[in-house]
């Protein structure tokens, strides 16, 4: 999923909850539910086309989805960190995409209370969570579905 974030006259921001189409990514499937449980729907649903790839966007003000988008970044942030910690295994997996994702996803949402966002040597907000026992949660979710 990508965010883009576009100012308004009024200093306030649209936010831009982009998901691919054609290839979704493992957040998509938590931010997806979430945002249909939200109490107010996007104030527009458009198609967009970035770098060749066609996007479903969901656009909201900045004071509608600001106290969901701290969840919204932390979940794609420890998504992103499974992808990088268990790269090898995940590419090895002999899981269809979809199902992949599902299972990323659903590791991401057990690690969701560890996670925390912090900064890392570089001066980049980073998500921490042990890297460990992500491995070693992955695996069996893999070993289990495969």
């Amino acid at each position: 999923m990508r965010i883009e974030f576009h100012p308004k006259p009024d200093g306030m921001q649209h936010v831009n909850l982009m998901f691919c189409e054609e290839e979704p990514d493992p957040e998509d499937l938590w931010v997806r539910a979430q945002l249909e449980r939200f109490s107010i729907p996007p104030k527009r649903i458009l198609q967009w086309e970035r770098e060749g790839r066609q996007y479903q966007v969901w656009q909201y003000g900045q004071c509608v989805i600001g106290n969901a988008m701290f969840y919204i970044e932390k979940h794609k942030g420890v998504v992103e960190r499974i992808r990088q910690v268990c790269a090898d295994e995940l590419q090895r997996a002999p899981l269809a995409k979809a199902r992949l994702n599902e299972l990323i996803s659903e590791v991401a949402q057990e690690f969701d209370k560890q996670a925390r966002f912090t900064v890392d040597s570089n001066g980049d907000l980073t998500i921490a969570l042990d890297e460990d026992k992500l491995r070693e949660r992955m695996l069996e979710r893999l070993a289990a579905a495969g």
